[in-house]
């Protein structure tokens, strides 16, 4: 229920994982690109579909899996076009 521990627990876990989340992602921008850093920002889809498969034993499609490439092939095109 609402305000119950475990709500309180969990929400205070959200908050500290987004506290951590944005000092990371600090870190990433004064280490990286800008372009970089937000182009890999879409390999979160990849590693949706792993954690779906192991946490939640989700099914990948096919649809999934060329998605996926769709995805790599866009990263690794703005990351190289950016190195040139």
């Amino acid at each position: 229920t609402f305000l119950s521990f475990n709500f309180i627990m969990l929400y205070g876990l959200v908050l500290a994982d987004l506290f951590i989340y944005a000092i990371v992602w600090q870190q990433i921008l004064k280490h990286l690109p800008l372009v970089t850093a937000y182009a890999n920002k879409a390999i979160t889809v990849i590693w949706g579909l792993v954690w779906g498969k192991l946490i939640f034993k989700e099914n990948i499609t096919i649809y999934n899996i060329v998605g996926s490439i769709v995805i790599i092939i866009g990263i690794y095109m703005v990351v190289s076009e950016n190195e040139n």
